[in-house]
C-alpha cells in the first residue's frame, strides 16, 4: 500500500510540474496549463487518500467527477464557434466511443477472468455513470479537434480511455489496480501540455462539420465481443444481435455519408458567397422592417467607412442625413417591390461632432471618392437598391455615386458659374430672375459697366483685363448683400438682383455698388481708371413677363448712366424703351432702303482756287424720306451699329461712278468715303475694282476717303489694301486731318495721296492765329511729303483767298457750293448725258442721333 501511495504522489507531482513548466514558458496558453496542472495535484491527492482508506461516497461521488470537469475546463475554449445545443452531440461521441471500448474490456476481463469482480458491483454503477459521462465529453471534444489536431486530440482519447478503464477496474475490483492506469493517464496527458509549449489549451476553435459514423462508434465490435465470447448469450440472440447491428451500421453509416456530402456542398457555396459578399464593390446590408441592421458585408468598410461590426444592431436613421430619412421608409414598404433611393450617409465617429444639418455648400457634395475618411465630417452619396425579404425587412445593395454626383454637380456648376469670376454665368442670372416673376414677386435688378474698360484692355492686355475684372467681382460680393444673386454677363457687364425688391432699398443697394466701385482700382498706374455705371430697375410680373425683358430695361438704363459720364445709377424709365423700339423700326426701314438701293447721292465740287473750275465732286449719300431728306448723321450711326455700311458704301461707290461717267469731261473725279468695316472686308478691292469696270471711269479718277480714326485700326491690314489700289492708280485721301491724336505718328506709314483738311480748322482763319499757323503747318508737311491738299469748308472769301496765300490749291464748301442733287449740278453743266431718277421710298421718321455730319 505504501508502494502505491509513493508511487502516485510522484506520478501527480511529475505530471503537474509538466503542466507547470508550460505555463511558465508560454503565457499566452496560461490558463489551460495551470488548470492542468491543479487537476494533476488534486487527482493524485485524491487517489492517495482513496487508497488511504477515504469512503467511497466522496471518492467517486464528489472527488473523482470533478477531476474531468477540470481537464474539460482547462481545454475548451468559450469562443469555438459551436451553439450550446452541440454539446449533446459532443457528448454522445465520446459516449459511442467509450461504450465499445469498456464494453469489449469488460467482456474480456470477466469472461475470461482476468478480474475477480466484487459482489457489490451493481451500486457502483451509480458512481460510475457520472464519470463516464464527463469523460465522454472530453473524448467527444478531442474527436471535434482531431481534423485540425491530430496528436493532441490523439493523446487526449487515449488517456482518457485509460484512466475511464482504471475507474471501472477499480469500482470492480479494488481502488489501488486502478492507480497504473491512471498514472498512465498522467503520462499522456503531461506530454499534451509539451506539444507546442501547451498550445492544445489554446485552440480557439473546433471543428462544426458533421461526423461520419464509424465502425468502432456502433454496437457491433460489443456484438462480435458477446458471440465470440463462449457463453455470452445464446445463438439465437447473438444471431439477432449480429444481423440488427450489421443493419443498423449500413443504414446510419450511409446516412452518415449523405450527411458528410450536404455539408461539403453547403460548405462550398458558403465559401463562394463569401467571397462574393467579400470583394464585391458594393455594400450590402440586411435590414429589419424597422431599420436595424442585421447583417453587413466587408465592402462596408470600403464604402461606409464603418466596419461590419460597428454596423450591425444599429439602425439606418444613425448615419442618414435628416431629409433623407426616406430610405427607411423604402424598407418599410418594399414589399411592393424593388425601389432605387439616393441618400447621403455618414458614419457616427466617436469624439467628432456630428452636426446634423447640410454641412456642403449650396449647390455642392461635399464627400467625393479619395477624400474619405480625411472629410469625416462630410456626407458620402450612396445609391441604395431595396430588395424585400419573404421573412420581413429588405437587403439593401449600396453603391457610392460621390465622384458622380461631384461630377454633376461640376457640370452644373460650370453651365451655372462664370469661369473667371466665380459668379452666376447670364443663363444661371436669368433663370434666378425668371423663378422671382414666376412667383408674382417684383424684381429689382442691376445692370453694371465697367466705364473705361476697354481703353484698359486695349493698352495694357488681357490679363490686366482680366485682373480687373476678377477684382470687380470681388467689389461686387462684398457690396451685394446676403441672398442678392451676382452674375457676370459677360465682358466687363455684370448684374445683381437684391433680396429686397422695394425701391428705396433697392436704390440704397444700387448706390452701394457704385459707391463700392470709386476708387476699387487702385493700381491705375499711368492709364484711365475704372468705375461703374449702372442701371436700376424695378420689374411688375404683371407688366414685365421675362427675364430678357427685366435685363433690355437696366441695360438701356445703364446706357443713360454712360451718357451722363459713368460712375453713377440711372432709373430705368419707359421712354427709354420706347426710344429703342423707334431705333428698331428706323433699322429696318434703313435695311429696307439699302436693299432696295432707295438712297440718293448729294454731290459737292472740289474748286481750283486759281481758276475756280471744278476739279471732282464729293459724293455724300442722303435718304429722302418723304417731304424731307435726311443727312448722314441722322442714320449713318445706325448703319454703323448694324453693319449696313458695308452694302451701304458698295452702293454709294458704284453709284457715284455710274454718275461721273455721264459727264464728257474726263478730268473730274469723284471721293467716295469709305468706313473702317469696308476697309477690314477682304473683298473691298475686288468691290472697289468691279465698280470702275462696270462704269468704264479710269482708276485715277477716284478718290477712296478715310479718316484717321478707321485707318489705325488696323493699320497693317489698312496699309497693305490701301497700297493695293494705289498700284491700280486708285487716290487716297485723309479726311478731317488733324482731329486724330496720332496723324503725325501713322502719317508715313500709310499710303496716302491727299490731305482734307478739316473745316474746324479753316473756321478760324483770319480770325484765330493759331489757326493760321495750324493750317501753315499741314500746308508745309503736305508739300514735304508731296501730298496735295483740299480745304473743306470754306464759306468766305477771306478764307479762300487766305488758303490761296498759304499755298493750298483745291477747296471745297458752302463759298462755291453746298451739297447739292446730282440732277441740278447736271443742269449747271452743259456737257453731260441725262440720268435716270432714282425711286424714293417713304420710310418712318426716326429720331435725332447723335452723330456729326459728313
Amino acid at each position: 500500500m505504501l508502494i502505491a501511495i509513493i508511487a502516485t504522489a510522484a506520478m501527480a507531482v511529475g505530471a503537474a510540474c509538466v503542466a507547470f513548466d508550460a505555463a511558465r514558458r508560454e503565457p499566452a496558453y496560461r490558463r489551460g496549463t495551470l488548470c492542468s496542472g491543479v487537476a494533476f495535484l488534486l487527482w493524485g491527492a485524491i487517489s492517495i487518500a482513496a487508497l488511504a482508506g477515504l469512503p467511497d461516497v466522496w471518492f467517486w461521488g464528489v472527488l473523482r467527477p470533478l477531476i474531468p470537469i477540470l481537464f474539460i475546463v482547462a481545454t475548451n475554449n468559450p469562443a469555438s464557434g459551436l451553439p450550446a445545443r452541440e454539446n449533446l452531440a459532443i457528448v454522445a461521441d465520446g459516449w459511442l466511443f467509450l461504450a465499445n471500448l469498456v464494453g469489449v474490456t469488460w467482456i474480456v476481463a470477466v469472461q475470461q477472468n482476468l478480474v475477480a469482480v466484487r459482489p457489490e458491483i451493481a451500486p457502483a454503477l451509480l458512481w460510475f455513470v457520472p464519470v463516464m459521462l464527463l469523460t465522454s465529453a472530453g473524448i467527444g471534444l478531442a474527436l471535434r479537434t482531431m481534423p485540425m489536431f491530430r496528436t493532441a486530440s490523439l493523446l487526449a482519447i487515449a488517456s482518457s480511455s485509460l484512466s475511464l478503464v482504471g475507474d471501472a477496474i477499480g469500482l470492480a475490483t479494488r481502488t489501488e489496480l486502478a492507480v497504473p492506469f491512471w498514472a498512465l493517464a498522467w503520462c499522456l496527458m503531461a506530454y499534451t501540455t509539451r506539444l507546442d509549449n501547451g498550445g492544445v489549451y489554446g485552440r480557439p476553435h473546433l471543428d462544426p462539420r458533421p461526423r461520419t459514423l464509424r465502425l468502432w462508434q456502433l454496437p457491433v465490435p460489443l456484438a462480435l465481443a458477446l458471440i465470440v465470447v463462449p457463453g455470452a448469450t445464446d445463438p439465437v440472440v447473438a444471431m439477432l444481435l449480429l444481423g440488427t447491428s450489421a443493419a443498423a451500421c449500413i443504414a446510419l453509416t450511409a446516412q452518415s455519408y449523405r450527411t458528410e456530402q450536404l455539408w461539403n456542398d453547403l460548405t462550398a457555396r458558403s465559401r463562394l458567397y463569401e467571397d462574393l459578399l467579400e470583394n464585391t464593390q458594393d455594400v450590402i446590408l440586411q435590414v429589419d422592417d424597422f431599420g436595424v441592421i442585421e447583417f453587413a458585408n466587408p465592402a462596408s468598410t470600403r464604402v461606409l467607412a464603418m466596419t461590419s461590426e460597428q454596423l450591425v444592431g444599429t439602425t439606418l436613421t444613425d448615419y442618414l442625413h435628416p431629409d433623407d430619412q426616406q430610405l427607411t421608409a423604402g424598407v418599410a414598404v418594399s414589399r411592393r417591390g424593388e425601389q432605387r433611393v439616393e441618400t447621403r450617409f455618414r458614419p457616427a465617429f466617436s469624439g467628432i461632432e456630428d452636426d446634423s444639418g447640410p454641412v456642403d455648400p449650396p449647390g455642392t457634395i461635399g464627400l467625393v471618392g479619395n477624400m474619405w475618411p480625411a472629410e469625416k465630417s462630410r456626407w458620402r452619396v450612396i445609391e441604395w437598391g431595396i430588395t424585400p425579404r419573404d421573412d420581413g425587412g429588405a437587403v439593401l445593395v449600396g453603391r457610392d455615386v460621390s465622384d458622380r454626383v461631384r461630377m454633376q454637380s461640376e457640370l452644373l456648376d460650370a453651365a451655372q458659374t462664370d469661369p473667371l469670376t466665380g459668379l452666376l454665368n447670364r443663363t444661371a442670372f436669368l433663370e434666378a430672375v425668371n423663378a422671382r416673376l414666376a412667383d408674382g414677386q417684383t424684381v429689382a435688378v442691376m445692370f453694371i459697366d465697367l466705364d473705361n474698360f476697354k481703353e484698359v484692355n486695349d493698352t495694357m492686355g488681357h490679363a490686366e483685363g482680366d485682373r480687373l475684372l476678377h477684382k470687380a467681382a470681388e467689389c461686387l460680393r462684398q457690396a451685394a448683400g446676403p441672398g442678392d444673386a451676382v452674375a457676370r454677363l459677360g465682358g466687363d457687364e455684370f448684374a445683381v438682383m437684391p433680396a429686397a425688391a422695394d425701391p428705396e432699398a433697392a436704390r440704397i443697394a444700387a448706390d452701394a455698388v457704385v459707391t463700392a466701385f470709386n476708387g476699387f482700382d487702385e493700381t491705375a498706374h499711368g492709364r484711365p481708371s475704372v468705375s461703374a455705371s449702372l442701371g436700376l430697375v424695378l420689374a411688375d410680373p404683371a407688366v414685365t413677363r421675362t427675364a430678357r425683358e427685366v435685363l433690355r430695361d437696366a441695360d438701356l438704363a445703364m446706357y443713360r448712366a454712360k451718357q451722363r459720364g459713368g460712375a453713377g445709377v440711372v432709373d430705368f424709365e419707359p421712354w427709354m424703351s420706347e426710344r429703342v423700339m423707334e431705333h428698331h423700326r428706323l433699322r429696318g426701314d434703313l435695311e429696307t432702303a439699302v436693299r432696295d438701293e432707295s438712297l440718293t447721292l448729294y454731290l459737292q465740287p472740289v474748286v481750283d482756287l486759281h481758276t475756280r473750275q471744278w476739279e471732282g465732286f464729293e459724293a455724300l449719300v442722303r435718304w429722302p424720306v418723304g417731304a424731307e431728306t435726311w443727312s448722314p448723321a441722322q442714320f449713318l450711326p445706325v448703319a454703323e451699329e448694324s453693319g449696313l455700311i458695308v452694302p451701304m458704301g458698295a452702293w454709294v461707290l458704284r453709284e457715284s461712278l455710274r454718275q461721273l461717267a455721264g459727264w464728257r469731261d474726263e478730268r473730274l473725279g469723284m471721293a467716295v468715303n469709305v468706313s473702317a468695316q469696308q476697309l477690314v472686308g477682304t473683298d473691298f478691292f475686288d468691290i472697289t475694282m468691279q465698280a470702275l469696270t462696270e462704269s468704264g471711269i479710269a482708276p485715277s479718277r477716284l478718290t477712296l476717303e478715310i479718316t484717321e480714326q478707321a485707318a489705325i485700326q488696323d493699320l497693317g491690314r489698312t496699309a497693305s489694301r490701301l497700297e493695293l489700289l494705289r498700284s491700280e492708280g486708285v487716290h487716297v485721301a485723309i479726311d478731317d486731318f488733324g482731329t486724330g491724336f496720332s496723324s503725325l505718328q501713322y502719317l508715313s506709314r500709310l499710303p496716302v495721296d491727299i490731305l482734307k483738311i478739316d473745316r474746324k480748322f479753316v473756321w478760324g482763319l483770319g480770325q484765330q492765329a493759331e489757326d493760321d499757323v495750324l493750317v501753315r503747318s499741314m500746308l508745309g508737311l503736305a508739300a514735304e511729303l508731296g501730298l496735295e491738299v483740299i480745304a473743306e469748308g470754306v464759306e468766305t472769301r477771306r478764307q479762300a483767298e487766305l488758303l490761296l496765300e498759304y499755298g493750298c490749291r483745291l477747296a471745297q464748301g458752302f463759298l462755291f457750293s453746298p451739297p447739292r442733287p446730282i440732277e441740278e449740278l447736271r443742269a449747271s453743266d452743259p456737257f453731260v448725258s441725262p440720268a435716270p431718277a432714282p425711286r424714293i421710298p417713304q420710310p418712318r421718321r426716326a429720331v435725332d442721333d447723335r452723330q456729326p455730319s459728313r
